[in-house]
């Protein structure tokens, strides 16, 4: 995003490394900051820029395996539908060179074990496909707060009947 200001100065381009670094400086949050103090402190004397931007990315970005792990514990879906659920899986995956049956098992594994059973019985399965029939399905299917609200009338249907029937 600093590199689209830079560029989109007017009424010319920033190009020093040093007004650059400043202007970086400048904008840091404190709690950034405090990841680059050192480079702060001792700054390049060469292109200071490209110093602290490649410290910050490597002090606040997540690692691969950080990244990995991220993504097989899991995208709970929550209210959520399943699509945007596997755009967020995509996203994080972007980066890790994921191929797609592992996706597709990812995505899977987040589902509810009926629609699971439903997408097992779909020949030809890609991955935006079972998104979009996922939704579908979550979309004509109660919700779980009412298929619970449904039991609990029953249970209490078949207690009352139990007493009337003493």
């Amino acid at each position: 995003m600093c590199e689209s200001t830079f560029a989109l100065a007017t009424p010319k381009p920033i190009t020093e490394s040093l007004t650059k670094y400043n202007y970086i400086v400048a904008h840091l949050p404190p709690d950034t900051a405090s990841l680059v103090r050192d480079v702060l402190m001792h700054p390049d004397a060469t292109d200071p820029y490209a110093q602290i931007k490649n410290e910050l990315i490597n002090r606040s970005g997540e690692s691969s395996q950080q990244e990995i792990r991220k993504l097989l514990s899991g995208e709970e879906l929550g209210s959520r539908k399943p699509s945007e659920v596997l755009r967020n899986i995509k996203r994080r995956a972007e980066s890790l060179n994921v191929d797609d049956k592992l996706m597709t098992e990812l995505f899977l594994q987040r589902l509810p074990s009926s629609v699971q059973t439903i997408l097992a019985a779909v020949s030809d399965l890609t991955l935006d496909k079972a998104a979009d029939i996922a939704d579908r399905i979550f979309e004509v299917s109660p919700s779980p707060i009412e298929t619970f609200s449904v039991s609990k009338e029953q249970s209490l249907e078949s207690k009352l009947f139990v007493k009337l029937k003493n």
